[in-house]
């Protein structure tokens, strides 16, 4: 097993959906969203995200501590198992350690590549580029773009754009073209 925080063992488990205690009853995701998950766990036959569990008092049954919209979406899918991380301590103790991962999920930022930054830098120093398109990039922000073009490298657009702020539009950029 890996060793995850402070000598709680831990690893990535396939568990039946029935061996699942959930607490609460819905999570309050939209319909339509839950629906689209259901539709991509039936396409591919499991999840990607996985869901923390930790053990419980009774032998081969675990207490689901996040992710219960994806519980709910294998459940409508009709799944019979899913993924899901295991803390092998009792609620409390994992609790403490979901802070931790917590933490580490915020900075497991989708990698961008070389070709990412060039295919970006393309696109806002093209005149022709609706900039709005890109999530989170209004009007305002799209001026702000234009005004300052032209941008020769991700360096250059940082400074020009904001650090954070240019970087946020990249990362928008490439997931609206995937």
């Amino acid at each position: 097993m890996v060793k995850f925080y402070k000598g709680i063992e831990s690893k990535p488990s396939l568990v039946v959906l029935n061996q699942i205690e959930v607490s609460q009853e819905q999570s309050g995701t939209s319909k339509s969203d839950l629906k689209k998950v259901s539709q991509s766990l039936k396409a591919w036959e499991f999840n990607f995200a996985l869901p923390i569990v930790c053990i419980t008092d009774e032998e081969d049954k675990y207490h689901l501590l996040t992710g219960l919209p994806i519980y709910e979406a294998a459940v409508e899918a009709e799944l019979e198992r899913i993924w899901v991380f295991l803390i092998a301590a009792k609620q409390p103790e994992a609790e403490a350690a979901i802070e931790q991962a917590i933490l580490q999920s915020k900075l497991n930022e989708r990698v961008v590549e070389p070709q990412d930054v060039t295919d970006f830098l393309d696109f806002i120093n093209n005149p022709k580029s609706d900039l709005t398109s890109i999530p989170g990039v209004k009007d305002g922000y799209a001026k702000l773009i234009r005004d300052k073009r032209v941008y020769s490298s991700l360096e250059d657009m940082q400074k020009k754009l904001g650090a954070k702020r240019g970087l946020n539009w990249l990362r928008a950029y490439k997931q609206s073209k995937s």
